[in-house]
């Protein structure tokens, strides 16, 4: 099964009607990530202040004992690796950050979800990463509106639809 009919099938089942349209600008962004998961690279999640709860939830989502899967994922809160992060501002320091992120993890990209802050900027330096931007429609991202009443429940139902592609792709039950 392809991947949007997968993603498709999964939204209709859990009755996410808000996704049904917004697929079509998630899929490839989803694609082009779990290409990048299952060719190895470490996924470092970087979320704005408002959304770190979120980047917690993801990884006790991914990585979740109570679902089988063969392995665990790579995947990290950037801020749990490098909490100086929080506090950089300049590209001197980004630099240094990215410089041992490259001598500590061959391969690696980003998962940004938040407003635009200095941090957005720094995830932008792995164009090939993954972002949801918030309130503000940039290319290769998937935007959500920060004021929409019903965020959390949608990035709950984002949450849900990655993981599940991530099994079915693990499993080989969708081709990419």
């Amino acid at each position: 099964m392809d991947l949007n009919r997968f993603v498709i099938d999964f939204i209709r089942k859990k009755n996410y009607k808000w996704m049904e349209e917004r697929r079509l600008d998630f899929v490839p962004l989803l694609s082009v990530f779990l290409n990048q998961v299952l060719d190895g690279k470490s996924v470092f999640i970087i979320t704005d202040n408002q959304r770190k709860w979120y980047g917690k939830y993801l990884l006790n989502k991914i990585n979740n004992f109570n679902e089988f899967k063969p392995q665990f994922f790579p995947f990290y809160m950037l801020e749990d690796i490098v909490p100086q992060i929080t506090y950089a501002k300049h590209p001197e320091q980004f630099d240094m950050i990215e410089d041992m992120l490259n001598v500590s993890f061959e391969n690696y990209i980003f998962w940004y979800i938040g407003q635009e802050t200095p941090l957005l900027k720094f995830a932008r330096r792995k164009p090939e990463s993954f972002y949801w931007i918030m309130d503000n429609d940039l290319s290769k991202n998937f935007y959500l509106k920060s004021t929409d009443i019903f965020l959390d429940n949608k990035l709950i139902n984002l949450a849900d639809i990655v993981n599940k592609c991530l099994n079915a792709v693990i499993f080989a039950e969708v081709e990419i």
